[in-house]
């Protein structure tokens, strides 16, 4: 596909201070689909209720007290639960367990790898939570908490979160699907065509983490991708014998490797690790991540913990033979994360209070530039990683208990870029394409010569239609602000499709039938028709002007004029039809008929217009 020309013409359109506040949007939740009773989340050590039993309470080892009193919104607690009563049985039901007091007369709980209930003071017990040879609630209890005044409601903390019972543990029932544990340390992958959002779970240095993935079209919980860390664990445990100290970080860019370790140490291999740089020492840190160039490896930036002040991001443009300090006033004591877009020289910074920014110039040895703190809504949780989508555009955060959140990267507004509206690539313009300018706010746009249709215009995003009746290899975009108007040349195809999605990749496809959702919750059946939202088709007969909406009636919608197809895991499909979309803007709507006997669980789709095809997108099916 051919690349959108530079868009440093576009430095014209933008003040020189971009605002650092942020409108932060969450991907998925905080609960995890571990196959048990209901949704998981991450350990949970305490537990308890109010005195008057209305209100619960958890806390896990990293954050303080939460406290709800509908079991599904939790807040900061301003106080401490009732603590549970100990008791003394007359035996342990398993070696440790703890026990507690059940509130009537020889009830007692005890809490150990299962959950335990004796009438009889410890005497006897039966096992509450024992199946086919492992636990209902997926792992050892730390605490069970009892509700005053209701002796058959209990309340169990563990290895999965939090877990009610309300008649004396003959039944559980998850409280995990908005408690804010999930105890969330590293994105793995970011969204890109059928695949979703990838994260890591917290673990010791020794085990490999649990990844799980929230798929697009996903409404319920993140789910477990297996073995996904493997090979980079085994790579981690091989270095840390051959070096002597545990590597924490760990980034393959081509031959170029970077390696990190606990006792703050450096090391590049130029010859994917067949022999290795001295290591640059940082004495009184462990290092914590890499980014590297995906076009030149050799630059890159580390960050770093310490345990005292000190430089917590060093940047490299030559493989590690000099690491440039460019910390300045960021006043933290580390960085668990670190990205960047190395074309602008924006470099973000994962921290215990929040996400900050500094536009760096990574190009070369420079002055370390001032670092500003992104505002905009984040709940107030320690930070432990940040993303960068691959064209520099979406910005992702890692927050511990709360999950993933997202929004436009503020260095947008010094380095705009164009791309599709429908899923932010950079593709070629079409007539009667969509397009998104990402951190510029436009007043008006000429495409050869012609008026394009100004759709919204605001401080992160302009939105244009351009006009259907382009030609030519190549097409002059005039982009006017109140800064003044500058060029833009973008190459010109027959149709440059793309499907709408959202940000976490759910694609905008639709049952012709019901016109629901097809989601995960929501599969297509065989031998249905469905509908499929794009845009950049190309020209449309009979001719129609940009910027108006499509007719709502079925018979006078304009057909697309280029050749549509549409494969399913790679199978063609019939395309019963490709036209604009009934009222929309700029959007086609193109219905496709799966065949009567189709795989049933998630397929990639994707459509073609001319000699181009779009993003490939998760369809979920079911026979």
């Amino acid at each position: 596909m051919m690349a959108i020309s530079k868009i440093l013409l576009l430095a014209g359109l933008v003040a020189a201070a971009p605002r650092a506040d942020a409108a932060w949007r969450r991907l998925g939740n905080a609960a995890l689909d571990l196959r048990l009773s209901g949704p998981a989340t991450g350990p949970v050590d305490r537990v308890g209720y109010s005195r008057d039993g209305e209100k619960t309470y958890a806390a896990a080892t990293l954050g303080g007290w939460l406290s709800s009193e509908d079991g599904e919104k939790w807040v900061a607690a301003s106080d401490e639960p009732l603590q549970s009563q100990p008791a003394v049985a007359e035996r342990l039901p398993e070696p440790g367990a703890r026990v507690v007091a059940g509130g009537r007369a020889g009830l007692l709980y005890a809490a150990g790898e299962h959950v335990w209930r004796s009438e009889d003071s410890g005497r006897t017990w039966r096992n509450l939570t024992a199946w086919r040879g492992s636990s209902l609630l997926g792992g050892p209890i730390t605490e069970i908490a009892v509700r005053p005044g209701v002796p058959e409601e209990i309340t169990a903390a563990g290895a999965t979160g939090l877990w009610r019972s309300g008649d004396s543990g003959l039944s559980w029932s998850s409280l995990n699907a908005s408690l804010p544990h999930l105890p969330l340390r590293r994105i793995v992958a970011l969204p890109r065509e059928s695949s979703g959002l990838r994260i890591a779970l917290l673990a010791p240095p020794e085990v490999t983490p649990a990844v799980f993935e929230w798929a697009p079209g996903e409404k319920n919980a993140w789910k477990t991708v297996p073995a996904a860390l493997a090979v980079e664990q085994t790579a981690k445990r091989t270095l840390s014998r051959e070096f002597g100290a545990a590597i924490t970080a760990l980034h393959v860019a081509g031959d170029i490797v970077y390696a990190g370790s606990s006792d703050g140490r450096i090391f590049v291999s130029l010859d994917r690790g067949g022999n290795w740089l001295s290591p640059a020492m940082n004495p009184g840190a462990a290092v914590e991540s890499f980014a590297a160039d995906p076009q030149d490896a050799r630059r890159a930036l580390v960050s770093l913990r310490r345990e005292s002040a000190g430089p917590v991001v060093l940047h490299t443009s030559n493989a590690g033979l000099f690491w440039d300090n460019i910390s300045s006033n960021l006043g933290v004591n580390a960085v668990y994360g670190v990205a960047a877009d190395f074309r602008s020289g924006a470099v973000y910074a994962a921290t215990a209070s929040g996400v900050h920014w500094t536009p760096a110039a990574l190009a070369g040895i420079s002055p370390a530039t001032s670092w500003r703190r992104i505002e905009g809504g984040l709940p107030e949780a320690p930070v432990f990683d940040v993303k960068l989508d691959e064209n520099g555009q979406t910005l992702f955060a890692a927050l511990y208990g709360h999950g993933v959140y997202f929004d436009a990267a503020p260095h947008r507004q010094t380095a705009p870029r164009i791309v599709s509206a429908s899923d932010w690539a950079e593709r070629p313009a079409a007539p009667g394409a969509l397009l998104s300018i990402l951190g510029a706010k436009l007043t008006s746009v000429t495409a050869g010569g012609r008026r394009a249709a100004l759709l919204s215009s605001a401080d992160r995003e302009t939105q244009v239609q351009l006009p259907f009746d382009l030609d030519g290899s190549a097409i002059t975009l005039a982009l006017e602000s109140e800064r003044g108007t500058v060029p833009a040349v973008l190459p010109l195809a027959l149709a440059a499709p793309a499907i709408l999605v959202d940000r976490d990749g759910t694609a905008m496809l639709m049952d012709s039938a019901s016109g629901a959702m097809i989601d995960g919750n929501n599969p297509a059946r065989a031998g249905t028709l469905l509908q499929i939202l794009a845009s950049g088709l190309g020209k449309v007969r009979p001719d129609w002007p940009a910027g108006l909406a499509a007719p709502l009636n079925a018979e006078q919608l304009p057909a697309v004029v280029a050749n549509v197809r549409a494969w399913v895991d790679g199978a063609p499909v019939e395309v019963v039809r490709a036209t604009l979309a009934p009222g929309y803007i700029g959007y086609y709507l193109v219905e496709i008929l799966l065949p009567d006997v189709v795989n049933e669980g998630p397929a990639e789709l994707f459509i073609e217009a001319g000699n181009s095809s779009t993003n490939r997108v998760r369809l979920y099916i079911e026979q």
